[in-house]
């Protein structure tokens, strides 16, 4: 049985980094403010067992890399373990928690020369459980950051990653003493079939972290997020990005705060109401096994049990954005552009279909 506790959402203030040293400057920046926001957190009763922070805490929302610049994505680049996570490691330890995060650029051994967004989380040992790269991306990602999306290398991402199954591939769960959690980053929220991918592979608590303006003004983040935990059943937490802090020391925002955790009924249970001036969080206790009922219980409200896979398979037998796009090479300066270019093709081909019908001029 696991007994309720306490989990929490971090919001703490953006730096952008160059550097893996600048990464873990802030990490100890985080790992402050995690002190104080735990023992602030615990005071509901029940004990804080799950910490999340969100997309770009550690290295920063970058500023000023040019598109596609290798020596410049290399320089912050880092693993998984790395140092970034053995500083994270040790608060894992003191306080008896899974600590869930994510890495802007990050090597792997299986890809050489391909840097891969990673949200993992760390367990009370301190030992790395969980790895996802994210899957789901706009054209920013591959041009301007230089991280490839695993749809893009799509066959030995499958072999080497989820070991032949696509869903442990691209949707992995971490199974835990405190309940089964994925991660989804950032603009994959858009979209619920990914949301819905982590919940088909066995998700209760799903980590959506980080959502950009003018979006969170314009009401998406809470709409996705309540969705996502309406519509397969599961608690979202989703912590936004904190401020920036520009060159002169002063604060900007271009994230609207907002910081969430969702019941599986969509319920809005905390919220940060906007922006913050420094480093916030929301908490609440998590009640798992109530969670659990819920899911099992033949009800209407179990949605998984009433999925009639078949029909719903249809809708995706034609492709509209292809797989493999990186399998030759690499994102390069000029990807912006190409990427602009591939996705006005995928729209002419939904016109072409009669998916999308043109205004009348």
């Amino acid at each position: 049985m696991i007994a309720p506790y306490t989990a929490v959402a971090l919001s703490t203030r953006n730096y952008a980094v160059k550097t893996t040293k600048e990464s873990l400057e802030n990490i100890k920046r985080i790992n402050d403010f995690m002190d104080v926001a735990v023992m602030v957190a615990a005071t509901d009763g029940a004990p804080v067992r799950l910490i999340v922070l969100p997309e770009m805490a550690i290295q920063g929302m970058p500023m000023d890399f040019r598109a596609g610049n290798k020596e410049q994505h290399e320089s912050a680049a880092t693993t998984i373990p790395g140092p970034e996570t053995e500083a994270l490691a040790v608060k894992a330890k003191q306080f008896n928690a899974y600590i869930a995060a994510e890495l802007l650029w990050v090597r792997d051994d299986d890809f050489p020369g391909h840097l891969f967004n990673v949200g993992f989380i760390i367990n009370p040992q301190g030992e790395i459980i969980y790895r996802r790269a994210k899957a789901t991306s706009d054209a920013y990602e591959g041009g301007a950051l230089g991280t490839t999306n695993p749809h893009d290398i799509w066959e030995e991402w499958v072999e080497k990653k989820g070991n032949g199954s696509k869903l442990d591939a691209f949707f992995p769960v971490a199974r835990t003493e405190i309940g089964n959690i994925g991660y989804l980053i950032c603009h994959e929220g858009a979209y619920p079939e990914t949301a819905r991918g982590l919940a088909m592979n066995g998700c209760e608590i799903m980590i959506r972290a980080t959502l950009i303006e003018p979006q969170v003004m314009q009401g998406m983040w809470e709409l996705q997020n309540r969705a996502h935990a309406m519509f397969n059943q599961m608690m979202v937490i989703s912590p936004n990005l904190g401020p920036q802090v520009g060159k002169d020391g002063g604060f900007f925002d271009v994230f609207g705060g907002q910081s969430m955790i969702v019941d599986h009924k969509g319920h809005v249970l905390v919220k940060q109401p906007g922006m913050a001036n420094g480093d916030s969080f929301v908490s609440t206790v998590v009640d798992v096994e109530a969670l659990r009922r819920a899911r099992i219980a033949n009800g209407v409200t179990n949605w998984f049990k009433d999925l009639r896979t078949e029909q719903y398979a249809a809708i995706y037998e034609q492709p509209i954005y292809e797989k493999n796009q990186y399998l030759k090479e690499l994102p390069q300066e000029d990807w912006l552009a190409r990427e602009a270019k591939r996705r006005a093709g995928n729209i002419e081909k939904l016109v072409e279909r009669g998916v999308l019908v043109r205004p009348t001029k």
